[in-house]
């Protein structure tokens, strides 16, 4: 594989939204109807939940993938299956709750891990009302059994340090119950079309049993929790996420998100399927510190 070559390469992307749309998919991650701040567009304080964020990056990760058997001359989709492996989402302004969010992407590294590639992209979202960045994603795939040669043997962009679980009982858990339905439902909401999240027949030829829940979906669900746990449901207290996608989900299984809270706002958790399943690990959340109100301000 040419490096140079791949890392030079640039893909942009637009989506348009408005408040269906942000309405939608804090639904398919789990809020509840009577929660009016993620539901009812005419709340004070109405809000996207921050992996929102997901509509654009999932928009443009599929421009990139379709691009990769041309950059990656030995990649073939069928013989190297690719997994979403890790995820980063850093918030850098409030994200609207309507607008044209607008997307740059690039390949900034590819990563010999030995039974596989890790292609990590790297995707910067602004908004087009104010031109300001509203957040930065960076998305890790895993190309399964793909040859190595040409690829960096390490990546500074993707060595952050592993975040472990503390050595004590969580200081929350929160159970989630998927269904058929959310999985239907959040293809819907975020456009992520890929059939294995639909069709029992694709699911049983990647080797499930059936459809798997996106990770996106799973990563939202966990995030959600964070924020309610921790945030008291404030989204603009999040600051960013980082975490692995080790396991999948089906839907019909219960989701419980095991949550540790450290130092300066940072939240550890782990999501865990039946059966002791973890299916998102080396999860952390920074939290913004909450405003407090002064008496000078009453």
């Amino acid at each position: 594989m040419d490096l140079n070559h791949i890392k030079q390469q640039r893909w942009e992307s637009s989506i348009t939204y408005d408040a269906g749309n942000v309405i939608t998919y804090n639904l398919a991650v789990g809020a509840d109807g009577k929660d009016l701040r993620r539901c009812w567009e005419e709340h004070p304080q109405f809000q996207a939940l921050p992996t929102f964020t997901s509509l654009a990056v999932i928009n443009m990760m599929g421009n990139v993938t379709r691009d990769m058997p041309a950059l990656l001359p030995a990649y073939r989709p069928l013989e190297h299956p690719h997994v979403h492996a890790e995820h980063y989402l850093e918030l850098k302004e409030p994200l609207p709750t309507s607008g044209i969010l607008v997307s740059q992407a690039q390949i900034v590294d590819v990563v010999d891990r030995r039974s596989g590639v890790a292609v990590i992209v790297a995707i910067a979202t602004r908004s087009s009302g104010s031109g300001k960045e509203v957040c930065y994603n960076e998305w890790t795939s895993f190309l399964m059994r793909m040859p190595t040669d040409g690829a960096s043997k390490l990546s500074s962009l993707n060595t952050r340090p592993a975040t472990k679980l503390p050595d004590r009982p969580p200081d929350s858990t929160v159970d989630h119950q998927t269904t058929s339905e959310q999985g239907a439902l959040y293809r819907a909401a975020t456009g992520e079309w890929n059939p294995m999240h639909i069709d029992p027949g694709h699911g049983k030829r990647a080797g499930f049993p059936g459809p798997i829940l996106s990770g996106t979906c799973t990563i939202g669900v966990g995030v959600k929790h964070v924020i309610d746990s921790f945030a008291g449901g404030d989204s603009s207290r999040f600051k960013s996420v980082k975490l692995r996608l080790t396991k999948p989900v089906f839907p019909g299984e219960v989701i419980q998100t095991q949550m540790w809270r450290e130092e300066d706002g940072r939240i550890v958790y782990q999501q865990v399927a039946p059966g002791g399943r973890v299916v998102i690990s080396h999860a952390e959340i920074q939290l913004k510190p909450e405003e407090r109100t002064t008496q000078s301000q009453l």
